[in-house]
């Protein structure tokens, strides 16, 4: 099925990317970036899934950022809407088929520390898994990146929504040692995992967990707050793609 999905892809894609990308929450003024643009909707391509969350268009978009081939995905899907951890990750399978220089995650989520600003970005460095699907007690997986970047390092904590997680539960997470929290990411780590992808994640810090401060958590203001921050988000993804992969003349 993957390979039929691939030959579909392949209809807009010139030569091979270098650098993919999920594009999270609010996450896709970078497409503005991407000279030469094609696109091909997730509904257009049978035997393919398609995402049903706000924020999340559902489209791959192929195109160059500085000369770089450059394969975006503007949405990506959650355990949450009924699909299993192996199919969220369908998304990477589809770009290790590229063999790209690197993948890059990125992702909208709730900030665990009061002296880190909102509209900041975290490169993630661990996980915990929050959701308990298999085991009892939350797991933590440590990714190897050593990027020289003027952002964030953290731990990404993955619960399994789609409700914003209770004030007991953020208090938890953060004895934990969680720095952020959200729905999507950790599934697609996984994939990546057992390809032998070594992916960057970054997250935009768009709001604050739940009784940290005295606001609720809501969808719109995720939304709102990763548009506030775009410019300063498209300048940080287009220095890693080009820390990541050589500069090339853009073919025509």
């Amino acid at each position: 099925m993957c390979k039929e999905i691939i030959k579909q892809i392949d209809t807009i894609i010139s030569e091979s990317p270098k650098i993919c990308i999920i594009l999270g929450s609010g996450l896709d003024g970078l497409i503005d970036s991407i000279d030469n643009k094609k696109t091909i909707p997730y509904s257009q391509i049978d035997g393919f899934i398609t995402t049903s969350v706000q924020g999340h268009v559902g489209q791959f978009i192929y195109g160059y950022i500085d000369g770089i081939p450059i394969l975006c995905a503007q949405g990506r899907f959650h355990y949450y809407e009924g699909y299993s951890f192996e199919t969220v990750g369908i998304i990477i399978k589809i770009f290790n088929h590229y063999k790209p220089n690197n993948i890059i995650i990125t992702n909208s989520s709730g900030c665990l520390r009061l002296d880190w600003e909102i509209g900041s970005f975290m490169l993630v460095k661990k996980f915990i898994d929050f959701s308990f699907i298999e085991s009892n007690t939350p797991k933590i997986y440590k990714l190897n990146h050593d990027l020289d970047l003027n952002i964030y390092s953290g731990t990404y904590t993955y619960t399994i929504g789609p409700t914003y997680e209770t004030e007991a539960e953020i208090q938890e997470i953060i004895s934990l040692g969680g720095d952020a929290v959200g729905m999507s990411t950790f599934p697609e780590y996984l994939m990546c995992k057992k390809l032998n992808i070594n992916p960057i994640i970054v997250s935009c810090l768009t709001n604050y967990g739940a009784g940290l401060v005295n606001k609720k958590v809501l969808h719109k203001d995720v939304l709102k707050n990763a548009e506030d921050v775009k410019a300063d988000f498209n300048l940080l993804i287009k220095k890693i793609i080009r820390n990541i992969a050589p500069q090339k003349r853009q073919k025509i």
